[in-house]
């Protein structure tokens, strides 16, 4: 094919391939930035049944940045936590989590109902006018040309041709985008079958409680999740022998929901046996290709964060690709996107992992408590991870921090007032004397003006700070910056803003 024929080829600046929460809020993010975003997607219509269930504070948080925040928590349900019980339903370890609003200015645990989060994440599609979404598009061909991708679909019986700056893939387990890079599956060691089971109330049970409960059961853990309104889901460890269509049964099933339930109480909405595996992408990038969430990376649900790392994924590509579609940032600050997540995701697999094989093994208060804290504190706190090899100025051990959410003087939190930008945030009067990124790339706040800023300074030992559309620290001022901010602005000007 010739450079004319390609040329004459429709012609966009992101194409993302898959639809579910992942690719619904990258093309929120990129939207925001004016970006030209196409959105392939093959299903017809949103999976009208349960799928995740959870969310932390940090997922809560981008969704606040593309405005969808308050539909999201109307339909979800704030976390009580988990307690695990033996196989008599003895308790052998209670993980209350906390029901205050938590330093990122959200709740640090939500329980959801997958198809009311991808109603609003699409209701905030709809009114991106740089969007086009296209459902029932099957995705045929990824070809990297060197100065575009080409990108080939059939959508209503028609094949059609585009070409991107760059092709998003977060498009699952069978990623098209991730066939079409070099790269293989690096695995994690985790693979277990469980039976997913929801079902959906007929009448109140308030007997059943609002916390998870994990049963630590060698012969055959299970789960149960109390999930928002009147749906519920229970998930049965599967031994190697049991076949999908037997365990799929209404015999098989019934007898063992625990806490005990009847089919006059309630109906099975949805029934599957899933892998559950542990797993990384060796490469998450390749030339203009990249790949995020399930396509990048597939853990075992214990903690709860599958999704939360795949939002966590596109609030780092996105600001990423509008820097060098619109900031005349460098192509190459796109590679920071792999050497930034995957290390740290590998943290969050691991970790599900740990508590998975926990499950498994551990039948005692002691057990448990030395498996999940082997200092003996029998208690369990959630990952708060920093990223490693990030960006930013050399040396600064700041880099990379993940930073809480002060509520700002006017009494909004300060990622609205970022809006997508950075924020260049420090005194007034040094804010004053140096030059500042334009108004489009990046909000200057007086951290003396808002109290609860100023606090967190305080609390961090720093004096100015520029903090990431993500949320994360770009670069600090304190003790070990003698050049003070003029030393990380220009680190700013030559990685981010060229």
């Amino acid at each position: 094919m010739n450079n004319s024929d390609v040329s004459r080829r429709p012609h966009h600046e992101v194409v993302i391939v898959g639809l579910g929460p992942t690719g619904a809020t990258l093309a929120n993010i990129l939207a925001g930035y004016g970006l030209d975003v196409l959105v392939l997607e093959r299903e017809e219509s949103v999976y009208p049944l349960p799928r995740a269930v959870h969310f932390d504070d940090e997922a809560m948080r981008v969704f606040q940045s593309i405005g969808l925040a308050e539909g999201i928590g109307r339909d979800a349900r704030v976390n009580v936590g988990t307690k695990f019980v033996d196989r008599d339903q003895k308790l052998l370890l209670d993980w209350p989590r906390p029901q205050e609003i938590g330093p990122l200015g959200w709740y640090p645990s939500y329980r959801f109902h997958q198809p009311d989060l991808e109603a609003e994440l699409n209701r905030g599609i709809a009114a991106c006018k740089t969007v086009t979404l296209h459902r029932g598009a099957s995705v045929t061909a990824v070809a990297d040309l060197g100065d575009v991708v080409e990108v080939g679909y059939s959508h209503d019986g028609a094949k059609q041709v585009v070409t991107a700056d760059y092709v998003i893939g977060t498009d699952g387990a069978k990623s098209v985008v991730r066939a079409a890079m070099d790269c293989e599956w690096e695995d994690l060691g985790f693979q277990e079958r469980w039976l997913v089971i929801d079902v959906q109330l007929d009448k109140p049970r308030p007997d059943l409680g609002d916390f998870t409960i994990q049963t630590c059961d060698r012969d055959r853990p299970t789960t149960y999740v109390r999930c928002p309104r009147e749906w519920r889901r229970w998930e049965i460890s599967l031994w190697p022998e049991e076949e999908a269509d037997d365990v799929t049964t209404d015999e098989f099933i019934w007898p063992r929901l625990r806490p005990a339930i009847t089919p006059d109480e309630g109906r099975i909405a949805r029934k599957a046996v899933y892998s559950f595996e542990s797993k990384l992408a060796t490469r998450w990038r390749e030339g203009r290709l990249m790949i995020a969430g399930d396509a990048a990376h597939l853990m075992p649900p214990f903690l709860g964060q599958g999704m939360c790392t795949g939002i966590r994924d596109v609030a780092n590509l996105a600001w990423k690709l509008a820097a060098v579609l619109r900031w005349e940032a460098p192509d190459s600050l796109l590679d920071s996107y792999e050497s930034e997540r995957r290390e740290h995701t590998r943290t969050y697999i691991e970790t599900a992992v740990r508590v998975g094989e926990m499950m498994n093994s551990a039948e005692t208060a002691e057990a448990l408590t030395h498996a999940i804290r082997p200092d003996g504190a029998a208690q369990m706190n959630s990952i708060s991870r920093d990223l490693d090899h990030a960006i930013g100025p050399p040396e600064d051990e700041m880099s990379g921090m993940r930073m809480p959410q002060p509520r700002l003087d006017t009494g909004e939190l300060l990622g609205d007032a970022m809006a997508g930008r950075f924020a260049v945030i420090g005194p007034g009067e040094v804010l004053e004397k140096v030059t500042l990124p334009p108004e489009n790339i990046a909000a200057a706040i007086s951290a003396e003006a808002h109290p609860e800023v100023a606090e967190v300074f305080s609390d961090l030992g720093i004096t100015a700070m520029i903090l990431r559309p993500d949320f994360y620290c770009f670069g600090s001022v304190g003790p070990q910056n003698s050049g003070g901010l003029r030393d990380v602005l220009a680190e700013f000007k030559k990685q981010v803003h060229g």
